[in-house]
């Protein structure tokens, strides 16, 4: 007779653990995408400006370079407390000597890429987010020559 509740007990155990590991794995957001997965192969990052109201980070400019392709590209993704809600966000880069390329709209999670070639050349680049009752933004000053 122990023996049969023994396993009854550890089977309801097993269950218990097998449904709670399940629970987490459905609660789990899907695998966040990261600046090189959304700008593609060979990009590497090179540089970050993370857009904050007084205290809480909104969103994260990121820039990455391609030395096989001499492209450069900018990512801005929404950071925790804006993840998931559709805000005005943009994403620009302008080669120096060439035009500004520029992504801009109400996204739920970055705004990009936006590539450009700029071998040879330094680059401004930025982005931007609204949230609450400001729009935070940030573009650099020409670097990142080469």
């Amino acid at each position: 007779m122990r023996a049969s509740v023994r396993r009854t007990i550890r089977r309801s155990a097993v269950l218990a653990t097998a449904t709670t590991a399940f629970a987490a794995l459905a609660a789990a957001p899907a695998h966040a995408a990261t600046p090189a997965s959304i700008c593609g192969s060979g990009y590497v990052h090179i540089d970050v400006e993370t857009l904050r109201n007084s205290t809480t980070a909104l969103a994260r400019v990121h820039l990455l370079h391609n030395a096989a392709t001499g492209h450069n590209c900018v990512v801005t993704l929404h950071a925790g407390a804006t993840a998931g809600f559709r805000l005005p966000t943009g994403a620009w880069l302008t080669p120096q000597g060439s035009t500004t390329r520029k992504d801009q709209d109400l996204y739920g999670s970055y705004a990009g890429p936006v590539r450009a070639y700029a071998a040879g050349r330094c680059v401004s680049w930025g982005g931007m987010i609204e949230a609450g009752v400001g729009t935070y933004a940030y573009t650099s000053p020409w670097e990142h020559c080469g």
